[in-house]
């Protein structure tokens, strides 16, 4: 039996906390990947690229041993189908930063030297607003031993609205770089317009599913209290 069965055998939001660990093994590599990328070191994109591959499938299966074994007949505070919409929401972050890793590496697409210093300060707000969901995760353990409620419930959603601040601070990023580089249009090709642009989607979705996994927290907390 794995440690993760093992854990879900006494409750299932220890398990949950250790999936986002795994995530967040997966987006800590978003950073020097594209450091790589902007300094055009090709070996190190693909070799990055590849980890957060092999992260995301560690987090895969991770999600997928606790959607088997969460047990049916535990009581819990929150009810099971919205912990199974929170781990989903913890594995959409995890698949996001696989597919920005993919596009990356799909076609070898420079980025003008005008827009290095956007898309740097794009990815600090991505990662500023997935690390405020990480935050919230960390406290799911105590507001299980709360069930759900009191003052650590209150502390939980201020996280959650700081979380949603963050993620208004990656649109406003997503949308200044965007806006720059079709300023740039006639020095780029219609192509490279295109993969960037998918590219600026896929990190702008990391930043969505991080605070989607925050509502559905705050979700849990007011169901429990019907």
């Amino acid at each position: 039996m794995s440690i993760i069965s093992k854990l879900l055998g006494k409750s299932p939001f220890e398990p949950l906390h250790q999936h986002m660990l795994k995530v967040k093994e997966c987006v800590d590599l978003i950073r020097p990947l594209v450091d790589s990328l902007l300094k055009e070191e090709d070996e190190k994109v693909e070799e990055y690229a590849k980890k957060i591959a092999d992260a995301e499938h560690e987090a895969d299966l991770v999600k997928k041993e606790i959607r088997n074994n969460l047990p049916k007949g535990l009581f819990l505070p929150v009810a099971r189908g919205d912990i199974l919409r929170f781990l989903k929401e913890q594995d959409n972050i995890a698949d996001s930063a696989e597919d920005f890793a993919v596009l990356i590496t799909l076609r070898k697409t420079k980025l003008p030297d005008e827009l290095k210093e956007d898309l740097r300060e794009f990815v600090d707000k991505v990662l500023e607003t997935f690390n405020m969901a990480v935050k919230v995760s960390n406290e799911i353990n105590i507001l299980a031993e709360t069930s759900f409620g009191g003052v650590e419930a209150e502390k939980v959603v201020d996280l959650i609205e700081n979380l949603k601040t963050k993620e208004w601070e990656a649109d406003k990023a997503q949308m200044k770089t965007a806006r720059k580089m079709f300023s740039l249009e006639g020095k780029m090709d219609p192509v490279s317009v295109i993969m960037w642009m998918h590219i600026f989607k896929e990190l702008g979705n990391l930043a969505n599913h991080s605070e989607n996994a925050g509502d559905q927290i705050r979700i849990m907390l007011h169901n429990s209290k019907k």
